[in-house]
């Protein structure tokens, strides 16, 4: 029997992904949607600057919702899964270069960077928590593979 909780990576990340959408109807994973039709739909929503933002990064970004609970406001999401154990270990999450500017340009034009973290517990339970992106939370990791720069 295989435990998804001591698996790291890339298919652990994707999960937590799904089932953070599966508590946003509104949220679109980037992975999960077309951008082309995506923009076709939604750009008038955006300034031209997250327009092209959006365009160049797609592949980069995990989800975006549009909201209108407080005027109009354009969320990006990093999400993050972490394993939930009874001694809490106090680890910074880790977080590239690459992805920390990129979140910081977005926050220059506009957009409300969210950080989602999808805690996962025993028993197929999870939580989420949301918190806005601050940079002194994270440990800069190493550069991963697809990193552009």
């Amino acid at each position: 029997m295989h435990n998804l909780k001591k698996f790291n990576g890339t298919y652990k990340g994707m999960i937590g992904e799904c089932m953070f959408k599966l508590t946003r109807d509104k949220t679109i994973l980037m992975k999960c949607f077309n951008k082309n039709k995506y923009l076709t739909i939604f750009s008038k929503h955006f300034t031209i600057p997250q327009k092209e933002f959006i365009q160049r990064n797609w592949h980069s970004l995990d989800a975006i919702e549009i909201s209108y609970n407080k005027g109009k406001e354009i969320k990006l999401f990093e999400i993050k899964t972490k394993n939930e154990y009874r001694k809490k270990l106090g680890f910074k999450l880790k977080i590239t270069q690459s992805t920390a500017n990129l979140y910081e340009y977005a926050k220059k034009i506009w957009f409300k960077v969210i950080v989602a973290t999808v805690h996962m517990h025993n028993n197929w339970n999870y939580s989420i928590t949301l918190t806005d992106f601050n940079l002194l939370h994270y440990c800069i990791d190493k550069p991963k593979v697809y990193d552009k720069n």
